[in-house]
């Protein structure tokens, strides 16, 4: 049951892919919703999904701390411990900072609000790192089809960071270009 509450929680759906790096040649289903990335740069495929805590039977409350984490399909990438969150949607981003891995895009998930944090990750040296600080973004901003973060052609080693901010004229998107680590 609580598999089936946790792809509802995290809105997805779909087939299960196989795992590209099955442990004894086996196929190993993960949840749907998993992003494909070389996270640690080695050239080979990897897969990455959110694992997020358990819920009540009301599905409104935690069932111990609200903890999520992104799991990895090769287990030698160490688990990303994301915070105090219910779950998260998951985005490969490319190559941002030019180290020759994937990053990590999350767009985490809570029981109440459309202000979310927009968090990105970048693995080096066997553990994870925000690749940018976290920004803002609503809800608006993501239903609308507004990519959060992107390489700025201009400018080798930034980044174009879209951002929400609430102004007078109500929740905005706001553009900046800022260093990638």
């Amino acid at each position: 049951m609580r598999f089936g509450v946790t792809l509802v929680l995290l809105g997805l759906s779909g087939a299960v892919p196989a795992d590209p790096r099955p442990a004894g040649g086996v196929p190993m289903p993960v949840p749907a919703g998993a992003v494909k990335g070389d996270f640690d740069g080695d050239g080979a495929p990897e897969l990455a999904w959110a694992v997020p805590p358990p819920l009540t039977p009301g599905g409104m409350d935690c069932v111990g701390e609200c903890r999520c984490s992104v799991q990895f399909s090769n287990p030698a990438i160490k688990p990303l411990a994301i915070g105090k969150y219910i779950g998260g949607a998951l985005t490969n981003l490319g190559d941002l900072n030019n180290d020759g891995k994937d990053d990590l895009g999350v767009l985490p998930d809570w029981f109440t609000s459309c202000w979310r944090s927009y968090l990105v990750f970048s693995y080096a040296h066997g553990r994870w790192a925000y690749a940018v600080p976290p920004f803002a973004v609503h809800c608006n901003e993501m239903e609308s089809g507004v990519k959060p973060i992107e390489k700025d052609p201009a400018h080798p080693g930034y980044v174009i960071e879209r951002y929400s901010e609430f102004t007078e004229a109500g929740i905005v998107v706001k553009t900046k270009s800022v260093a990638v680590n």
